[in-house]
């Protein structure tokens, strides 16, 4: 079962390696986001953002970042990634709304902000696909889009 957990001295080392690299070569350099190690720094002198393994029952399999963002006084969906080793597997989608849902109930509320380069096809897809849609603002570059739960 896909699930959410937290950053702990039992996993930080198996969480620094996550990556999009086919080649497993430089794990802090990414193609369209900041590194899953950077991110855990970052949480950890940033409080208000959290990092979070993606688990399939006891195997991690992707990474998740995000945090109140100011700008938006709103949750802000950072960073998402799916380790190359379980690309392609339906990941991706599966593990979008356990994201989506825990931050919901985290923050309380129906609507979360993310930013992303349109460049990046596969994610827009994705997230699109999902229901998130486009606000036509842009931050640092990105594009900004939202996602409202309506029920």
């Amino acid at each position: 079962m896909i699930h959410l957990e937290k950053i702990n001295r039992n996993n930080w080392r198996e969480a620094t390696f996550v990556t999009t690299d086919p080649n497993h070569k430089c794990p802090l350099d990414e193609e369209w986001i900041a590194s899953a190690a950077f991110s855990i720094v970052q949480s950890v002198y940033e409080p208000e953002w959290e990092s979070r393994l993606i688990m399939d029952d006891d195997t991690i399999i992707g990474f998740a970042f995000y945090g109140m963002w100011e700008k938006k006084n709103a949750p802000l969906f950072c960073r998402y990634m799916i380790d190359i080793d379980h690309q392609g597997k339906g990941y991706g989608q599966a593990a979008l709304p356990v994201i989506v849902d825990e931050m919901m109930k985290q923050y309380k509320t129906n609507k979360i902000y993310l930013t992303l380069e349109n460049a990046n096809v596969r994610a827009v897809h994705i997230y699109t696909k999902f229901g998130f849609i486009p606000t036509g603002e842009n931050d640092e570059g990105e594009d900004i889009y939202v996602y409202e739960k309506t029920e």
